[in-house]
């Protein structure tokens, strides 16, 4: 021992490093249709991470009667814009308060655009987090516009579906909750392009971003989904 003094301060420092260390924190991202929402349950069952979809907390918060859910339902369901940055770090900020602090988290739907990266990597810091890795999972614009265009989802309980798979036709009903389904308006091939030319104009400079400090995961998304959770998980 060299009788140096730990202060009770500086012992909290090396818990709460101790702690960023060992817990596991993924980002998941990837262009539309790419399978994001299926890794994504593999990914929490098999590492038994805490999912955090921010576009799924945000249309939650939206359905809830309180000021800050009829702000958030005014902006996505009625002017149909994008959430400001404040509001999706303020979501954030609510669903990390949730997780057990020793358990792993795997952030869906954030951050979109570079700008978000600093301020969500606080967010992180602010909850003892250390983000881990980044999983990028690759797809081509020809292969998403494919499968998105045969995706539809029910307008009830937004369960997607894949026609010719799932269902036959738009005129069943959800198997799930009876619900009418349908095919969302940006889910049409023109649709789909916009969408991919905003993910490679807003997205990938985020991927750039933690590339560059050797914290990204590339996965060939054009293969089954058990092949694609397989070759995932040997990269991590």
């Amino acid at each position: 021992m060299s009788g140096e003094t730990i202060t009770p301060g500086e012992t909290k420092v090396r818990r709460n490093f101790e702690k960023m260390s060992n817990t596991k924190n993924y980002i998941l991202l990837g262009p539309p249709g790419s399978g994001k929402s299926t890794q994504a349950e593999l990914l929490r069952a098999s590492l038994h991470l805490a999912h955090v979809d921010v576009g799924s907390e945000l249309r939650a918060e939206a359905e809830r009667d309180t000021p800050f859910g009829r702000q958030i339902n005014l902006i996505i369901n009625q002017k149909k814009e994008l959430v400001p940055d404040a509001i999706v770090y303020s979501v954030l900020i609510e669903a990390l308060k949730t997780i057990p602090a020793e358990q792993g988290i795997l952030l869906d739907g954030a951050p979109r655009r570079s700008t978000q990266v600093d301020e969500i990597v606080s967010v992180l810091h602010s909850f003892d987090r250390e983000m881990t890795q980044v999983v990028f999972l690759e797809l081509s614009e020809a292969e998403s516009v494919r499968r998105i265009s045969r995706r539809v989802l029910c307008f009830g309980c937004h369960r997607p579906f894949i026609l010719g798979q799932d269902v036959e036709t738009i005129d069943e009903r959800c198997h799930f909750c009876g619900g009418r389904i349908g095919q969302r308006k940006d889910d049409t091939p023109e649709g789909v392009r916009k969408r991919f030319q905003v993910f490679h104009a807003d997205t990938l400079p985020v991927i750039e971003h933690f590339s560059a400090q050797g914290q990204v995961v590339r996965v060939n998304a054009n293969q089954e989904p058990q092949v694609i959770f397989k070759e995932i998980m040997s990269k991590l």
